[in-house]
């Protein structure tokens, strides 16, 4: 049964610190990724898609672009879910759990947190479920 998190503010640590640091450089890095696949993805689309389809009897250009705009679709998807991720941590670095495994109850880890900062789950409770 998942753990829930309490509403009370954390002490002021060194980790905890350090922790909304690197969820703040996480969170602009994952931002900007997403805005620059986005323009790109605008850029092409706006472009007409089929760019030399006309030009070229095969339409080779044409299938580079389609492949890149779905490149690009699924980068904006994969980097919207990780802000997801990024502003549910940030939100948990508000709490006094900040560290709590949202799965067992039990401490993340910092070295897991320094690794992975949008972490909710233990190292424990993560290798046991089906995803990483």
């Amino acid at each position: 049964m998942p753990k829930t998190t309490t509403s009370r503010k954390p002490a002021a640590s060194p980790e905890l610190k350090a922790h909304r640091v690197r969820l703040d450089e996480l969170l602009r890095a994952t931002t900007e990724r997403r805005d620059i696949a986005a323009a790109e993805y605008e850029a092409i689309h706006d472009d007409g898609g089929d760019v030399g389809a006309g030009d070229d009897e095969g339409g080779g250009e044409a299938d580079v672009t389609s492949a890149e705009r779905d490149r690009l679709r699924a980068a904006i998807s994969v980097e919207t879910e990780a802000l997801t991720e990024i502003h549910a941590a940030v939100a948990r670095a508000e709490t006094a759990d900040w560290a709590t495994c949202t799965q067992c109850g039990g401490p993340i880890g910092e070295a897991r947190l320094e690794a992975i900062p949008s972490t909710d789950r233990c190292v424990t409770c993560k290798a046991n479920s089906n995803s990483w």
